[in-house]
């Protein structure tokens, strides 16, 4: 227990992440939401005239859809990164990784069970949008909220946050993990 990672690493791992997220996110949200904008804005526009100003606002509105867009596409593919190797790419260029709570390597199977905690607000806001399942938007806050606070967990004894003791892992440097 005593090669479990503590909150400092994951916490700079976790800062690493945000920085990438939105370094890229914003770079392609813009990117995408620049396009988009000009598309609805040309569609609705036309060649000027009466129609200029609808084609501005259609514009102003594809360009923050476009970005919201992209930028939450973007978040969803990055987290899946650590989904399936056991390491976001934060904790790669640190040397950390995923393991199993007695300091042995996981499997895939592992890290997505993980990740289904450590997201499982996102993942009830997601679900909610499908038909019937609208009561889940309800639920989503407070398991986001939930696993915000469980990650200060890691400050304990056990170096685990509650998505760790859900799942039955917990992080270590790579090198440390045993086969």
């Amino acid at each position: 227990m005593e090669q479990r990672v503590g909150f400092g690493p994951r916490f700079l791992a976790a800062l690493i992440d945000a920085a990438v997220v939105a370094v890229v996110g914003f770079v392609a949200g813009a990117a995408i939401g620049g396009m988009l904008g000009g598309w609805i804005g040309g569609a609705l526009g036309g060649s000027g005239g009466v129609g200029a100003s609808s084609g501005a606002v259609g514009a102003a509105v594809g360009a923050v859809l476009g970005v919201v867009a992209a930028f939450g596409g973007f978040v969803f593919l990055y987290s899946l990164i650590e989904a399936f190797t056991g390491a976001s790419p934060g904790k790669m260029f640190l040397g950390l990784k995923v393991g199993t709570d007695d300091g042995r390597r996981g499997s895939s199977t592992l890290y997505v069970k993980r990740w289904t905690v450590k997201y499982s607000g996102s993942i009830l806001s997601l679900a909610a949008v499908l038909p019937g399942l609208s009561v889940l938007a309800l639920a989503a806050p407070v398991a986001g909220a939930v696993v915000f606070v469980g990650c200060f967990l890691v400050l304990g004894a056990e170096r685990q946050a509650l998505h760790d003791m859900a799942a039955k892992t917990a992080v270590f440097r790579k090198a440390d993990l045993l086969p």
